[in-house]
């Protein structure tokens, strides 16, 4: 597991087996950048502070899953009218962020209805991965037809809803007229990694798994998009992160991923790299084989499921066939196909080990704040 830019400075652990059942069924994914931008301020999400890297503005990806004629949304961003959101959302956005949106994702599903065949009209189920502003968009915009999907225990945490509860942070209107269904982990008890999963269409192609710390019922999933002996020799998959952490730098470097001697801050070439001597200097531990951050107590209050759930992803991460997209990583944004296009052909394009990295570029303040405290 070389990198595509340099050697790694400490040897690579082989990574657990995903256990993944086998199947020869696949879905389309399509990644949906939602037209949000959202600012997050880091020491809320991620810990310790780095001087130079106080917070970012980030995209909010969305996922459309296509299994013949069933589609489905893996979360919905936000509403493009978010003052319309509950009183109490409405000001912890005020308060805490910078947030804009542009279009609703029924209306960029409905735009490209003629290339992709899916409306808005066609969407089977949303699923939420969980229920916070900026994930939960606007279920009202999509037919009664359409089920809402939660995690466990979102039920009875969310509803009633505002206004029958003034308090809640969440709109009765959210499931008001449509049928919400909520995943049982332990129906049908099913492992891919060291996470409980269920097997959402029932045929191995795509998985919702239980992933909690941040937030009640809070779900991740992985979709397989090629199958074994399909242009390669393993199936691929695209794991979708949701707000199991916020930066590619609660990840990597891992003891499955350590940090490479050399680090490409850009691409396509001509690239910007940077020495790992020099990540190292401004990482928490200076350990190549540990994550530059951990999640934030302050924002994921069941933390050592958290840590658990980071931990797990991080085993995923690890493995060659498996490209995972967090719902914040701007450091994919123009880095891969968006909707309409697919992404099932990213192994094929090399997309995971020509990504992975990039996130450091969010580093390059604090590197020059490094290089000015040594000189």
């Amino acid at each position: 597991m070389a990198s595509s830019i340099a050697p790694y400075l400490a040897r690579p652990k082989t990574p657990p087996e995903l256990n993944v059942p086998p199947s020869t069924a696949t879905v389309t994914v399509r990644v949906i950048d939602s037209t949000t931008s959202l600012w997050l301020d880091g020491p809320l999400f991620w810990q310790p502070a780095m001087a130079g890297f106080d917070g970012i503005d980030v995209p909010i990806y969305c996922f459309l899953i296509s299994h013949g004629d069933r589609h489905v949304l893996f979360d919905l961003g936000v509403r493009k009218d978010w003052h319309h959101y509950a009183p109490k959302t409405v000001d912890l956005i005020r308060r805490t962020t910078r947030c804009r949106t542009d279009k609703n994702v029924s209306e960029i599903l409905d735009e490209h209805a003629a290339l992709t065949g899916v409306r808005s009209a066609d969407i089977e189920a949303i699923i939420w991965s969980h229920h916070h502003f900026d994930h939960i968009g606007d279920p009202s915009t999509f037919p009664a037809s359409t089920d809402l999907v939660v995690g466990p225990g979102v039920k009875a945490a969310c509803w009633p809803a505002y206004p029958t509860n003034p308090h809640s942070l969440i709109l009765d209107a959210d499931a008001a007229g449509r049928t919400v269904r909520e995943v049982d982990f332990g129906a049908a008890p099913l492992r891919i990694g060291r996470f409980d999963a269920v097997d959402y269409f029932g045929d191995g192609s795509f998985y919702l798994l239980d992933a909690p710390g941040h937030s009640v019922g809070h779900l991740t999933a992985l979709a397989r998009v090629t199958a074994a002996g399909d242009g390669g020799d393993d199936a691929s998959f695209v794991f979708m992160g949701a707000d199991a952490c916020h930066h590619p730098g609660v990840l990597r470097p891992t003891k499955y991923l350590p940090l490479p001697a050399q680090v490409s801050l850009s691409q396509p070439p001509p690239r910007i790299c940077c020495p790992g001597e020099a990540l190292q200097r401004i990482h928490r531990s200076g350990d190549p084989a540990e994550p530059f951050f951990h999640v934030s107590t302050v924002l994921f209050p069941d933390h050592e499921a958290a840590m658990d759930t980071v931990e797990k992803i991080t085993e995923l991460d690890a493995n060659d066939n498996v490209f995972v997209i967090l719902a914040h990583d701007e450091s994919l944004r123009g880095h891969i196909d968006l909707f309409p296009q697919a992404i099932n052909d990213w192994k094929a394009r090399g997309l995971r080990p020509r990504t992975r990295w990039l996130f450091c570029k969010d580093f390059a303040a604090a590197l020059d704040i490094s290089k000015s405290l040594r000189d």
